[in-house]
């Protein structure tokens, strides 16, 4: 028993002689889209000297200004760092952003790059005192909660001695 073929016929599909199918005939060359032209760069060259905050946190891994918690110098600064660093900046010492013309005439976010540096390196510096500074205090409470301790112990002691006078 044969089987009938239950596909339907579609119009832009023709079948050779030979059995092959063809996709949309001679027609559909003639309509097919010409090669895609080469688009344009939305983006121009920033001026000498300038870089984005993607390309700052790609010279400040390069430079090992980066570490971690642990004191590991990253390899790797992820851009998102940067892009928070610069919007979450002090007002006393902000981000060296500025808006400067690329090379196709559009206003973009840039920075010089030794002003970006120097900032990041003010930055660590600044994060380098507030650990010392909270390393300080936790000694000095640590002194002090000894201290106390061992007043209260030579109280206790203090007691101790004078109920066995008695």
């Amino acid at each position: 028993m044969a089987r009938q073929s239950t596909k339907q016929a579609d119009p832009d599909v023709e079948t050779s002689a030979e059995g092959e199918e063809v996709v949309g005939g001679p027609e559909a060359s003639e309509d097919a889209p010409k090669a895609k032209a080469k688009k344009e760069p939305a983006r121009g060259d920033l001026p000498e000297g300038y870089v984005t905050p993607v390309g700052l946190a790609k010279e400040i891994a390069k430079r090992g200004l980066q570490k971690t918690k642990d004191g590991v110098v990253r390899t790797e600064v992820p851009p998102q760092m940067v892009y928070s660093y610069q919007r979450n900046a002090s007002k006393e010492d902000p981000f060296p952003t500025e808006t400067v013309k690329d090379s196709l005439g559009h206003d973009r976010q840039a920075l010089k790059l030794e002003d970006g540096i120097a900032w990041w390196e003010r930055k660590n510096a600044r994060a380098e005192e507030r650990a010392a500074n909270a390393k300080a205090k936790a000694d000095k409470k640590a002194e002090a909660d000894r201290k106390k301790a061992e007043a209260s112990t030579e109280e206790a002691e203090g007691e101790a001695s004078t109920d066995e006078a008695e």
